[in-house]
């Protein structure tokens, strides 16, 4: 039985596309069976990025992602023959499971959310980052050492 999977594949800059092609198809040749001869079902090439932190002393990272259309049994070797290549960084496959469902809008459009008043879990706290309660009296230290009384509007 196939299932869907998408892969992200980082490369080494230094690498040319050609020898990343000849390594993708290398890679996807390990997935193809009788029920998909052809696995990978769409192939799209990032280029190269910054990476968030070096990897293996490399800043820059050539992204491409694929998905693919395999059986669960072929992915032992596949991983083996990831992990065994020189050229590739990182990479990371999981399962695609399509679409993620969205949840039904209510008749009043909130999404059934239960009319919480809008509130977003901000600990008691204003909405413009002031602290809660009513905002009349704020105690602050003046320069000369003295406690002055401050009423905030």
């Amino acid at each position: 039985m196939s299932r869907r999977y998408e892969i992200v594949y980082i490369f080494d800059s230094a690498l040319e596309e050609e020898q990343i092609n000849e390594s993708l198809a290398r890679f996807h040749e390990l997935l193809k069976s009788a029920d998909t001869p052809e696995p990978a079902t769409d192939v799209n090439h990032w280029g190269k990025r910054t990476l968030a932190y070096p990897v293996a002393g490399k800043e820059v990272g050539y992204y491409v992602v694929v998905r693919l259309d395999t059986s669960p049994e072929l992915l032992g070797e596949f991983e083996r023959a990831l992990k065994l290549d020189e050229g590739l960084l990182r990479h990371l496959l999981v399962l695609n499971e399509g679409e993620q469902p969205v949840a039904p809008r209510d008749a009043d459009g909130d999404g059934g959310k239960g009319g919480d008043g809008g509130k977003s879990g901000d600990g008691g706290k204003g909405g413009d980052g002031s602290k809660g309660g009513n905002g009349s009296e704020d105690r602050t230290g003046g320069g000369d050492g003295k406690d002055t009384d401050r009423r905030d509007s």
